[in-house]
């Protein structure tokens, strides 16, 4: 097995070394602007059923009403619900949208809307579009949809080796990647936070799943969020599908094709009982659409969306203050008393680490959750994170890592008939208790410098307890509380599960050769982060 896997990669090895020398001796491929004709989002009209659904009587024009999407099968649901009750638009704008389970039953689920008469509209990011390409090229036959790539590779795209390898120098270029999750149906309701559309941020992967976060808001946010998506599809970066990759079979066939490779996708039920409740006592949103005015909470919500020219390198100084890292940073600065930070990759860097010290020095209790080594899908952010534990922790920042087992209890409830490792994707902070942060933005030097990201700042005490619970409930499910050794001050992680006290002297849940592997590069690691 192991002798196939290492042919198997040095196959593609080969492949690449020899691209890279076509590339040399012919010129990489380049790609220039996009100039495609400006589309505005299609505003809300009274008429409509998701308008008349949404009304929350007494809100004040300027606020926001909305609820958490706290576990994965009502976050699908409420997607699946806004898509089949659209009339007039939906929006969509993703990082990954994998040809999987999930991403099939999404992508019907927007074809019947589009056969309504509803415009689609579907933004995604380049990066992992080399298995997904023929799906969404028959998705795109469908009247009334459009598919459009960020910062695209421009040659060789059916393969990774061949759009890498035709594309070595502009890998600069390429290394920048949307990183955006939001949908919005009709101008009216729109979902943000840290999903993506995939199996394992649904509970639904056979390795490995996501504990994740997403809320779901109407009111004055919403037309703002309709705005920074235009922004991003009439964006030079961005590039019609149909244009890079010209189809070569006629539309009815392509219908024909997708209606097959969906079909087994749209036969499941799409919708949760009536009268099924989250983790935070949230019903499905399919159900609460038919009895309004929905279960939310009400505030103030700012939206932060990074200007897709962040993709030829603007923010890569780290200084560029029109960033939804900084525009959080200069938020979390004003803590006063209490800081919750939740990322699923933390590498905090000079900056972060000051802005700690400094919320220490004027006596901010700061609590961090990220994911342990054994239950991130990212290890060499773990390498980075690892030289951080022994400083944040001296600091006296409460250090939580959440460990694989945080998914075992959802997992037992949906009745999922396969093992696979849990890990946390939530991605967010709470400042006193009060303003919460929601969105794409990790806490990391690819978020701040490279990703364009998208967020909301949301003034709601009520939000900010929900967010509280859910986190409370992830440690409890499966969680590692780190501590300084009192006889030579090195890391240890405490775990309690099952009533029964574990105390951990090496990083828990991880093989030797793993910990070896991860102490050496946290060694190596020299880039300044944040």
């Amino acid at each position: 097995m192991r002798d196939r896997v290492w042919r198997g990669r040095l196959r593609r090895l080969a492949a690449i070394a020899s691209l890279t020398g076509l590339a040399l001796f012919q010129g990489c491929a380049a790609l220039a602007p996009s100039h495609n004709p400006p589309v505005a989002a299609i505003p809300a009209s009274p008429q409509d059923f998701l308008s008349q659904a949404a009304a929350q009587p007494g809100l004040p024009a300027q606020k926001s009403a909305f609820r958490p999407l706290a576990t994965s099968a009502y976050a699908l649901d409420a997607r699946l619900a806004l898509i089949s009750h659209a009339q007039r638009s939906i929006d969509v704008q993703y990082y990954l949208l994998q040809s999987d389970e999930v991403g099939r039953r999404f992508l019907r689920a927007l074809r019947d809307a589009a056969l309504r008469g509803v415009r689609v509209r579907v933004l995604v990011d380049d990066l992992y579009t080399a298995g997904t390409q023929d799906l969404l090229d028959a998705f795109g036959a469908t009247p009334n949809v459009e598919v459009r790539l960020f910062n695209p590779f421009p040659a060789g795209r059916r393969l990774d080796a061949t759009r890498w390898g035709l594309s070595l120098m502009d890998f600069a270029r390429l290394n920048r990647r949307m990183h955006n999750k939001l949908l919005v149906a009709d101008g009216v309701f729109a979902i943000v936070g840290g999903r993506n559309i995939a199996d394992e941020y649904f509970l639904q992967g056979t390795s490995g799943n996501f504990a994740d976060f997403d809320l779901l808001l109407t009111g004055a946010a919403v037309p703002e969020l309709a705005a920074g998506f235009d922004a991003y599809w009439n964006s030079p970066r961005v590039h019609a599908l149909a244009q890079l990759a010209p189809p070569t079979e006629t539309a009815s066939v392509r219908q024909a094709r997708f209606e097959a490779a969906t079909a087994v996708a749209g036969k499941g039920s799409s919708l949760l009982p009536a009268s099924a409740q989250d983790l935070l006592g949230y019903g499905p949103t399919s159900a609460a659409l038919m009895h309004p005015p929905m279960k939310m909470l009400r505030g103030t919500v700012r939206v932060l969306v990074d200007d897709p020219e962040k993709a030829v390198g603007r923010a890569e100084g780290g200084d560029d203050p029109h960033t939804v890292t900084l525009q959080t940073l200069a938020a979390i600065a004003h803590t006063e008393r209490k800081l919750l930070l939740v990322s699923p990759y933390f590498v905090p860097g000079d900056r972060g680490m000051a802005a700690i010290r400094e919320g220490r020095g004027k006596g901010v209790t700061i609590t961090l959750v990220t994911n342990s080594l054994a239950a991130t899908d990212e290890s060499f952010v773990s390498a980075a994170f690892a030289r951080y534990r022994q400083p944040l922790l001296r600091e006296g920042v409460e250090v939580v890592e959440i460990s694989p087992k945080v998914l075992d209890q959802e997992a037992a409830i949906r009745g999922a008939g396969h093992s696979s490792a849990g890990r946390m994707h939530v991605k967010g902070f709470v400042i006193d208790r009060r303003i919460t942060f929601v969105g794409s933005m990790n806490m990391d030097f690819r978020s701040s410098r490279l990703n364009t990201e998208v967020g909301l700042l949301v003034d709601s005490p009520a939000l900010a307890d929900d967010v509280y619970r859910l986190i409370d409930k992830l440690r409890q499910l499966g969680s590692y509380q780190l501590r300084l050794s009192a006889e030579d001050g090195h890391v240890q992680w405490v775990e309690t599960y099952d009533g029964r006290t574990q105390v951990y002297d090496d990083e828990p849940g991880v093989d030797l050769a793993t910990q070896l592997k991860i102490f050496f590069f946290s060694r190596l690691i020299s880039e300044k982060l944040l």
